[in-house]
Order: structure tokens, then sequence, then C-alpha cells
């Protein structure tokens, strides 16, 4: 195929406000993801600000999607094969495509949600990440009204789902993980380690 970058993207604003409300809170779950994995300013930014976004302030609305584009599109063009960088935009994705595969009570925002706290969690019990930004994550996440939790999941269902993931290798899955918020690094995941994770979770 030909791989070209936009020159400019477009940005209806005016459209979110057609939106169910589950699905635009759904979509914050990827506004709160390129926080994470890229710029703790933004996380922070988000943080002080999200409960603004949710009364539809054109000013807060207007900055993240154009904070999140912009990184999205400086890691696209700087990784177009998906070699490396470009594979953390994948954060809270792998559980997130497990979840959906299994059920369909759950929007994509909501799964992803779900998986970058699996992530977070898996982080922590990795050494990488301090436990307090794990919570900062979760609670932010929570508090724009996302799930957290993989309660009332099918534990079964979901590893036999990860055991399936067209990025494992052999016996172990590739994860996007943090080393800090707006800091992310891909690590291998074991599925026995996961599955002891997940256990803990659900």
């Amino acid at each position: 195929g030909v791989f070209n970058q936009p020159v400019f993207v477009i940005c209806d604003f005016a459209m979110l406000k057609t939106l169910p409300r589950r699905e635009f809170v759904a979509g914050m779950a990827e506004i709160i993801k390129h926080g994470a994995i890229k710029s703790r300013t933004y996380f922070d930014y988000i943080e002080e600000n999200y409960s603004k976004a949710l009364r539809y302030d054109a000013g807060v609305i207007e900055r993240l999607v154009k904070e999140s584009v912009l990184i999205k599109a400086a890691v696209v063009e700087a990784d177009e094969r998906e070699a490396g960088e470009r594979r953390k935009l994948n954060f809270g994705h792998t559980t997130a495509h497990a979840i959906e595969k299994i059920t369909s009570a759950y929007h994509h925002g909501e799964a992803v949600a779900i998986g970058m706290v699996v992530a977070a969690h898996l982080s922590v019990k990795k050494g990488l990440l301090p436990a307090a930004e794990a919570q900062r994550l979760s609670s932010l996440i929570e508090r724009t009204g996302l799930p957290v939790s993989l309660k009332g999941i099918n534990k079964k269902k979901l590893f036999d789902a990860f055991r399936k993931d067209k990025k494992r290798d052999q016996e172990v899955i590739h994860f996007v993980l943090l080393k800090q918020l707006g800091e992310a690094v891909i690590e291998e995941i074991t599925l026995n380690e996961l599955e002891q994770q997940l256990y803990d979770l659900c």
C-alpha cells in the first residue's frame, strides 16, 4: 500500500453534541490514553478539566481534541509501519480486544478504559509504575464515568481470548505498560503471569 500523512485534520466539534451521552463518555478513554502514554502535562490538564469536558465546555474540548490529534499524528508519522513507537497507541487495547471478543456489553472506549486499568495494574506488579500513579489513572477513568473493573466478565472466556491474541508470541503477549504517567513501554507478559493478575483483578 501507499503511506501518506495527512496535510490537515478537520474536526467538527458540534457533531459531538449529536452523540448519545454514553458514546461521548466512551470517547474520553482515548483522550486519557494519549495523556497516559505520551504527556504528563496533558494528563494533568485532563485530570483538572475532565468535568468541564463532560459539560461540553467548548474551549476544553477543543484543546483535548487538538492535543490528542497532534499526539497521534506525531506517533504515526514517526512509525508508519508500527515497528515500535506506534504500538504504544495500543495502550489498554490488548485487554479491550479480548473483552470485545467475548461480550457486546461494552462500547470500545469502555473496554479500553478497563484495559488501561489492567495495564496499569500489570505495570505496578512488574515494578515499572508507582502504585500512586496507577491509582491516579484509575481514579480519573472512574470519575469520567467509565468502567474500571473486570468484575462480571467471565474470567475463563477472557483468558481464552488472550490466548488467541494475534500479537501473542508463543506463551508471551507484548503489552503496552507505563513507567510513569506520560511514558509508555512495551513489555513481555507471560500467559501464566497474566492469568494470575487477571484473577487478582476479577
